[in-house]
């Protein structure tokens, strides 16, 4: 009777090492594909514009207007007219003094180039 006990916590005591050493496995595989956020972006003629906080307060002439979005993606922009804030297409952006505006929940946003 005593060996059946002890086989029995030795069976116990290995099968709670295996679920450690499992449970640790899986919470480092959790960590390491973790949802990186990136910041709102849209890239025009090769070039990357961030998104800024707050509408614009300017108007945006029909004539300044340079193209239109034209894909989504969940990472940073890689071609031109991509954004990774909006998923609704067309939506039209210009160029202003200080950047690209982008039209974005019916208010003209500025997006000014990205620092390197």
């Amino acid at each position: 009777m005593k060996k059946y006990i002890g086989f029995i916590v030795c069976i116990i005591f290995v099968m709670c090492i295996y679920l450690y050493a499992f449970r640790m496995k899986s919470a480092t595989e959790v960590q390491s594909s973790a949802v990186v956020d990136y910041p709102a972006a849209i890239m025009v003629e090769n070039e990357i514009y961030l998104l800024e906080g707050t509408p614009m307060s300017a108007e945006i002439d029909g004539s300044a207007i340079i193209g239109n979005t034209e894909s989504y993606t969940d990472t940073f922009p890689e071609k031109n007219g991509e954004t990774n804030f909006n998923r609704e297409l067309g939506q039209p952006y210009a160029r202003v003094e200080n950047g690209i505006a982008v039209l974005y929940e019916n208010d003209w946003y500025l997006c000014t180039p990205k620092k390197n």
